[in-house]
């Protein structure tokens, strides 16, 4: 299993295989399952980690070895929510800003 963040829109995905992507399922408006040609899951996309997504449901209705689900559940809790949503990254500017600017010379 491969977690992937981007900082930059907060979408996560995780990658549980190395298989071709042959369709993609929406799970809901924040999430969507890849799957392989055989229907095995490639990845579960999440569009924005900040906000609920169905974990719960994706683990119940797809057939992912026992082990990534343990690994998944260690990550985001075993209340089917993201840990994102539990308790969302602060990123943000430095306050106070600096009093002076610095020009190269």
């Amino acid at each position: 299993m491969q977690l992937k963040y981007d900082l930059t829109v907060g979408a996560l995905y995780i990658k549980l295989s190395d298989a071709k992507i042959a369709r993609t399922i929406e799970a809901a408006d924040n999430a969507a399952v890849d799957l392989d040609a055989a229907g095995g899951v490639v990845g579960i996309e999440v569009i924005s980690a900040a906000y609920p997504w169905p974990l719960a449901d994706i683990l119940a209705s797809y057939d992912i070895p026992a082990g990534e689900v343990a690994q998944i559940m260690s990550y985001f809790g075993s209340q089917g929510l993201s840990a994102a949503r539990q308790q969302a990254p602060k990123i943000g500017i430095a306050s106070p800003a600096p009093a002076k600017l610095l020009v190269p010379a």
